[in-house]
């Protein structure tokens, strides 16, 4: 515990764990947030099953493709272009009632999805030295395993909130 303790006093370990906590978090929020908008708007779960389906079969098969284009283009350009155009069909994905285009957007969104998890390893690099890098990969993959239980409770609808809104609230994240 002393080098984890240790890894939070060096400058910019905090910035970095708050910066990408939110994206990291509304990832977690994206499946239930699509599948309760989809529940919702069709009435069928399964139908919203198959929604959150595409959404995730869409994503494991563009991952590489996303990381390759990271690697070759860098973070900027990239992330410039998939995070907003990710949050707007999110949006766009939430006011929709056609049960064809709720696929279709689920199934871009999943093909789409900006790699944020890749997008922070690379910066561990700059932010700490080489000896507390396997502690700082360590802490990101506890925040990354945080983040997945913390998206899933707060997507989860309560009696005072309207379900659907909570995938705009993972676009905005």
């Amino acid at each position: 515990m002393k080098r984890y303790a240790e890894l939070f006093r060096i400058p910019n370990v905090w910035v970095l764990i708050l910066a990408c906590f939110p994206a990291r978090v509304a990832y977690g929020m994206v499946g239930l947030g699509i599948f309760f908008k989809v529940e919702q708007a069709t009435g069928s779960i399964s139908f919203a099953g198959l929604a959150i389906g595409l959404n995730a079969a869409a994503g494991s098969f563009t991952a590489g493709i996303r990381g390759s284009i990271m690697d070759k283009y860098g973070q900027t350009w990239p992330l410039r272009v998939m995070v907003p155009g990710y949050a707007g069909m999110a949006f766009a994905l939430n006011a929709m009632h056609s049960k064809p285009l709720m696929l279709i957007f689920a199934f871009v969104m999943g093909l789409s999805a900006p790699p944020i998890n890749l997008s922070v390893r690379p910066l561990w690099k700059i932010v700490v030295t080489d000896d507390f890098l396997r502690t700082a990969y360590a802490m990101d993959t506890a925040i990354m395993s945080a983040a997945g239980v913390v998206g899933p409770v707060i997507a989860h609808p309560s009696p005072y909130h309207r379900t659907h809104h909570f995938l705009s609230i993972s676009a905005v994240r």
